[in-house]
């Protein structure tokens, strides 16, 4: 009789925590303007379904290392200094160590009394040369640390497992990059709820897929899924804007019939990549429910940035100001979340870390700039932001622009950045007001020097939800508002950015 009550108790997970379970999940390069949610159904019945979907969700900067910094210390660009991808720029530089990494969400959920697990892509430099460490360099606080090596990749990479440089090839079985993790991220759940030693211990896992990002590698067999679904081909689709700022007035010229191939081809297998999300998702889920802790923990699904695929002759990017790139899917379900409810509550990435600590019964810092989304998960709140910052600081230097070079395959010369591509903007979004307000600059200093103010735009996206036509006007009293908002936003930190 003691030994199948020591079994059955060890069949149903033994991790009895009062203090819930929280699991992130994060894409990279996911869209949510552009549809991309539609071709999960199994994030929708086990995360929509099941729990909140946020119409209005953000991110605070278009790209991904300083976004993902944004998700990890839960502040804006201007208070963590990772402005651009480079080292040199901030990612994963020596002054993101210093200055931050013992004040990332794995620190906190650490001293918080969680075990902590992060699987995939951390910061897109992490462990390269230039970033002066090698994959022994495991950041503070992680209990678990299974990390990629650079930026996404599905085949040919190394990742740092424990500290060990690992390194992976081309065989399916062993090497998909999303499965991989996948098997990882499952294997530490397994390990958190079914060992004696962890059974007051809650845990929090950081996953981070490589998909959707370039190089867009489709597992095996979801190769050629959605061949016959084109780019979607909205307003905005190889529109030729010429009321915007230069990059895109003049530095994207109409697709050929070529490059709208090369777009679609780029969509589709993007969806396709999304697919192994899809199952990591409910594999991830059925361990959970397996365990018996899946109604004590929280899944939070996100993505680091949007995505465009040819909108205003952009072909694959972001980097904009632009909805496609900054709105992102935000589901959440979890102990106290009514199943398949939407909100309209503003949700930035800012928020995420916040949010985990204030789940977690920890003090949120004074020096973040998001705030804690918990009063909306769980219907507890009636005041809350009508707008935010967006930030991004262009790439490509002083000497020159990045894009297209030799293009391959027929596919046209065209810009995707430049540092005078940096702007600031404010989006507003309440009972009255849907817009957006930009002002792009002339170089990328950091900070921003505003006197550098080159172009402005203006969008009211309750008649122009495409954002098809610039509304800037000179000496308009709204947006002399909006610019004096953009200024305090970008000055703010703490509590003052709520």
């Amino acid at each position: 009789m003691l030994f199948l009550t020591v079994c059955a108790f060890l069949l149903v997970g033994i991790a009895s925590s009062s203090k819930p379970n929280i699991v992130f999940i994060i894409t990279d390069d996911q869209d949510i303007k552009l549809n991309s949610l539609d071709v999960q159904p199994k994030v929708k019945s086990l995360l929509t379904d099941e729990g909140m979907l946020f119409t209005n969700a953000f991110v605070t900067t278009p790209v991904c290392c300083p976004s993902r910094s944004s998700t990890l210390t839960g502040k804006y660009v201007h208070n963590h200094h990772t402005y651009e991808n480079s080292v040199t720029k901030g990612c994963n530089a020596q002054s993101w160590r210093d200055m931050n990494e013992k004040k990332t969400i794995g620190y906190y959920m650490n001293m918080a009394g969680y075990k902590t697990g992060f699987f995939g892509k951390y910061l897109n430099n992490y462990a390269l040369p230039q970033s002066k460490v090698n994959t022994s360099h495991i950041p503070p606080g992680w209990t678990r640390w299974f990390t990629l090596v650079g930026n996404s990749k599905f085949y040919h990479y190394s990742v740092s497992n424990d500290g060990v440089k690992e390194a992976h090839g081309d065989d399916y079985e062993k090497d998909y990059f999303t499965d991989l993790i996948k098997r990882e991220a499952v294997q530490f759940i397994k390990n958190s709820t079914f060992q004696v030693a962890d059974v007051d211990t809650p845990f929090f896992m950081y996953i981070a897929t490589p998909a959707p990002h370039r190089p867009a590698t489709p597992a095996p067999q979801y190769n050629h899924t959605f061949d016959n679904h084109p780019a979607p081909r909205t307003p905005s689709y190889n529109y030729n804007s010429t009321d915007k700022h230069w990059l895109i007035s003049e530095g994207t010229p109409p697709m050929s019939d070529a490059t709208k191939m090369i777009v679609d081809t780029l969509y589709q297998d993007r969806l396709e990549t999304l697919l192994s999300v899809d199952d990591l998702v409910e594999e991830v889920v059925t361990t959970l429910k397996t365990a018996g802790v899946l109604d004590n923990t929280y899944i939070f699904y996100n993505s680091d940035h949007g995505y465009h695929l040819g909108q205003f002759n952009q072909q694959g990017e972001k980097r904009q100001p632009y909805d496609e790139n900054i709105r992102v899917p935000l589901i959440v379900r979890g102990p106290g979340i009514s199943s398949g409810k939407t909100t309209e509550h503003i949700a930035l990435n800012i928020d995420l870390t916040p949010t985990f600590l204030d789940l977690a019964g920890w003090k949120v810092p004074d020096d973040m700039d998001g705030m804690s989304l918990k009063p909306v998960l769980l219907n507890q709140t009636n005041m809350w932001r009508s707008d935010f910052l967006v930030e991004y600081y262009g790439e490509g230097g002083a000497s020159g622009c990045t894009g297209t070079i030799n293009p391959p395959h027929g596919q046209q010369v065209f810009l995707h950045d430049c540092h005078n591509n940096t702007f600031l903007a404010v989006r507003t979004i309440n009972d009255t007001h849907n817009n957006v307000y930009a002002e792009f600059y002339s170089t990328d200093d950091t900070p921003i020097n505003v006197e550098k103010t080159y172009f402005q735009e203006f969008y009211d996206l309750s008649k122009d939800y495409w954002q098809l036509t610039n509304a800037y006007k000179d000496n308009d009293p709204m947006i002399d508002q909006l610019k004096g908002r953009v200024n305090k936003l970008y000055h703010c930190q703490g509590q003052a950015c709520h």
